[in-house]
């Protein structure tokens, strides 16, 4: 949040910027994400004006439109953001935020933290880690101070500091933690469902009774959201150019792997090794990628009743404790921190599917996939089932095991083999029904 200090001096500074689209640009990167009558409102530029660099800057990728959380108001609402390309258009312009005007900012921040330093000093915590908590406060911006702040608090975020992903040298199991700094776990899980709850950016899995933490801001997850964004364009332009396929054929296993295949190499995360004794977290991590790619699709416009087909199909979250709940009730809109963190929601709401996707009928009786009621046809577009609408399934994990059984046998009968005719070396596929070289029948196996 950009405190009223800040915003005086941006809609002073941007009086003295000439070039109108450079004004935008120096808005998103010196106010954050605005809508369209902010931007009109703070760059004294004509509707008509604003909305031509709008669509100039999206075209050249400057700006992006994406869903933004509205906490003072408690809504999501349309905003544009800056991207980096954006960024790199006001440095080559000579053009770039003032550092200046942040500075008192951030030191207003770590004036707040006084007490926090003492105590953490006090229990003979390193500088260097001080120094780090400090930084993850700033990053967690001005609600953070929204919460009590006591030493129950402190002994939680330096509890969440030692069991972060990226320091993993540090890590601290919660009864030792709570044994040594003579704190109750009730106190320290209270704060981090706290810390979690109030849309500080933070993100935590679980890999059996431990668990791990990293930031929106932080290394792991800029570059997690990074990769998400990239390869989730990449494979919606895919299939969009593929005749045979429908975007619910996005395969959100496959997606989450490839991501944490490039965390690994990046060496943000890493996979157990027996050899050496370590214990990995790629399998809980990949969970935990198909939440935030799920999400991401949501906010760039993927249907709703695509994404259920997509969610239907993850192997990987029919492993977690009400993974599949979970992601239904982030295509509903959740923002409730056990959704988008993996964390066992056994005892909290969930999405009833029905009430939410009110256009849903019911999932198709062989391969699972959802059927709408304003489906004029009888017909399973993915199976070619012609079903009878009593035959049609409401239960969701019935639904999910048959789509990923579907998608299972599919993937079988799209492999590649030599032709049954020895005479031809043809490569066909099981699900043909003859060669098309040598017209020799194919025998499903």
């Amino acid at each position: 949040m950009v405190t009223a200090k800040v915003k005086e001096k941006v809609l002073s500074e941007i009086k003295k910027i000439d070039q109108n689209d450079l004004r935008i640009l120096y808005l998103l990167r010196n106010l954050g994400p605005l809508r369209f009558t902010n931007i009109i409102e703070y760059s004294g530029l004509s509707r008509s004006t604003v909305s031509k660099y709008i669509k100039l800057h999206t075209s050249k990728n400057n700006v992006e439109k994406k869903i933004y959380r509205n906490n003072s108001k408690n809504i999501q609402e349309q905003r544009y953001f800056i991207t980096d390309l954006g960024t790199e258009k006001l440095g080559e312009d000579d053009i770039s935020y003032d550092e200046s005007l942040y500075f008192s900012e951030i030191n207003d921040l770590i004036s707040n933290l006084s007490e926090l330093k003492n105590f953490y000093k006090e229990i003979s915590v390193a500088e260097s880690i001080i120094t780090d908590i400090t930084r993850n406060i700033i990053n967690m911006g001005e609600n953070y101070f929204l919460i009590e702040q006591n030493r129950d608090l402190y002994l939680t975020l330096f509890y969440i500091y030692n069991n972060s992903v990226l320091t993993r040298d540090f890590k601290f199991e919660i009864t030792e933690f709570c044994k040594h700094y003579n704190v109750k776990k009730l106190r320290i899980d209270f704060y981090v469902d706290r810390l979690l709850s109030s849309d500080l950016g933070l993100y935590m899995f679980s890999r059996g009774e431990d668990k791990f933490f990293f930031h929106r801001e932080d290394v792991l997850g800029v570059s997690t959201i990074r990769l998400i964004k990239d390869n989730l364009i990449n494979e919606i332009v895919e299939l969009s150019i593929a005749e045979d396929k429908m975007i619910s054929d996005l395969d959100l296993d496959k997606l989450a792997e490839e991501i944490t295949e490039n965390l690994l190499e990046m060496e943000l995360i890493w996979d157990a090794n027996e050899s050496q004794g370590i214990s990995g977290i790629k399998e809980p991590f990949e969970m935990l990628v198909e939440k935030m790619i799920i999400k991401n699709a949501l906010e760039m416009g993927i249907p709703k009743t695509s994404l259920m087909d997509i969610a239907l199909q993850s192997k990987k979250l029919l492993k977690a404790e009400g993974g599949k709940n979970s992601l239904y009730n982030i295509i509903n809109n959740s923002e409730r921190y056990e959704d988008l963190n993996l964390v066992s929601i056994s005892e909290s709401e969930e999405t009833e599917l029905f009430q939410s996707l009110k256009l849903l009928r019911g999932f198709c009786p062989k391969c699972g996939k959802t059927v709408l009621k304003n489906d004029l046809s009888n017909i399973c577009v993915r199976c070619g089932l012609n079903f009878d609408i009593k035959e049609l399934l409401s239960d969701i994990e019935a639904a999910s095991e048959l789509s990923v059984a579907y998608k299972i046998a599919s993937l079988e009968e799209e492999k590649e083999i030599e032709c049954p005719n020895p005479n031809c070396n043809y490569q066909i596929k099981l699900n043909w029904d003859v060669c098309p070289n040598c017209l020799t029948p194919i025998i499903k196996p």
